[in-house]
């Protein structure tokens, strides 16, 4: 044995090393999320049959939710419910407009609202079936009174959002004539301030179910190239600049994208049937994650990074919702029986889920669920190089005592 090693046995090495192994901190075990708790839930029935599809967060803390009534199940002709709540789900005021369906609510900058909606009609046999159709934007004040309606003709909408210059962008798409070589064609819709249209554009052999504004001015839109066969098909997105044209358009290997939503680093994170994924500015895949049998019908941003997706589950009709972190892995789950989750939304320490309860068989009611952000259980100790660092100089210890023996 060196000079050097035998040094390392004499006591004050020994009292160095047990110093070092105090002070070097352990080793932390993260803990999977506990499920969140349902702060509140309400249901609305002014008809027989209510549902919700779509909810937003409003500058005041509450929530306005848009859905629709039917008074007969088979054959009843549908209104547009607009609904606004306080916090906590509960009523200020509601509106009704008759015979359209819904699609799509924000709230604008100066507290208003702008709605989308639409009515469509089909003709000819099974065989050689057209549709046909026309869309609303309809603009209302705070207390939801109809202010101006803009009609869209030939197009189904299915998201509206205001632009950065104070128009708006509806999104959506055209049915094309039977025989053409394309179902569908993808729209995108830019209005002025009252609606007028000023300029679109169109994707052939594509249908849009979801567009928001990006944090440049531009926008996003996302959907599928098979719309009305949501198992098949390829999903994609497509970025505009702020005057419509196309910066990039990437198809992804799913089926369809329902919703999508820009990070704060300028990446988007997708949700459709049975995966969800976030890609980068670029339109680039950064992750993609299978989520069998789901349906995801929104996804929103988590304040820790992470996302959380809520939709149907298409093998038993139960609504779900769960949370992940930045890598798209499941951390909590909750399901919801006897309930569709069609929207969601995200405000600070809640979600809010939009959807329909059913009550019987020939029965609903239209419903909204506030969600709270679950806390992460605290860290725990665990044997980490504090502790091995501790075992270590133990062992010198003993072992340096029975070379002394």
């Amino acid at each position: 044995m060196t000079e050097n090693v035998r040094d390392f046995w004499k006591p004050g090495a020994i009292l160095a090393a047990l110093l070092i192994a105090v002070v070097l901190p352990a080793g932390i075990v993260s803990a999977t999320e506990t499920s969140p708790e349902v702060a509140w839930n309400v249901t609305f029935a002014p008809e027989s049959n209510n549902k919700f599809d779509a909810v937003a967060p409003t500058a005041d803390g509450g929530f306005i939710a848009l859905g629709s009534t039917l008074a007969e199940k088979y054959g009843g002709s549908e209104s547009l419910l607009l609904v606004k709540t306080d916090g906590e789900g509960n009523e200020v005021w509601n509106a009704t407009f008759a015979d359209i369906s819904p699609a799509s609510v924000a709230e604008t900058a100066d507290g208003g609202y702008i709605v989308a909606a639409f009515n469509v009609s089909s003709t000819g046999s099974d065989q050689d079936l057209a549709y046909e159709g026309t869309s609303l934007l309809i603009r209302t004040d705070t207390a939801g009174e109809e202010e101006w309606r803009q009609v869209i003709p030939g197009m189904k909408v299915s998201s509206v959002t205001e632009s950065a210059d104070g128009g708006y962008a509806a999104i959506g798409w055209l049915w094309n004539s039977p025989g053409s070589e394309n179902e569908t064609t993808a729209v995108i819709v830019k209005t002025g301030g009252e609606g007028t249209p000023v300029w679109n554009r169109t994707f052939p052999g594509t249908a849009a179910n979801a567009g928001i504004a990006t944090a440049d001015g531009g926008y996003v839109i996302g959907g599928t190239s098979s719309p009305f066969t949501y198992d098949i098909g390829d999903g994609f997105l497509i970025r505009l600049d702020a005057d419509g044209n196309t910066l990039w358009h990437e198809n992804y290997q799913v089926p369809v994208i329902f919703d999508v939503k820009e990070t704060g680093d300028g990446r988007f994170v997708y949700s459709g049937n049975y995966w969800y994924g976030l890609v980068d500015g670029d339109g680039e895949e950064v992750w993609l994650r299978n989520m069998e049998g789901l349906t995801g019908y929104a996804v929103a941003l988590r304040p820790s990074g992470g996302y959380v997706v809520a939709g149907t589950d298409a093998r038993n009709g139960e609504g779900f919702v769960f949370g992940t972190d930045a890598d798209g892995t499941i951390l909590w789950d909750t399901a919801f029986t006897a309930t569709g989750i069609y929207g969601a939304s995200s405000a600070p320490g809640v979600y809010t889920l939009a959807g329909i309860r059913f009550l019987s068989s020939d029965t609903s009611a239209a419903w909204l669920a506030g969600v709270t952000e679950p806390v992460s259980p605290a860290p725990t100790a665990a044997p980490g190089f504090g502790a091995a660092a501790a075992g270590a100089a133990l062992l010198l210890l003993i072992a340096g005592r029975r070379r002394r023996e």
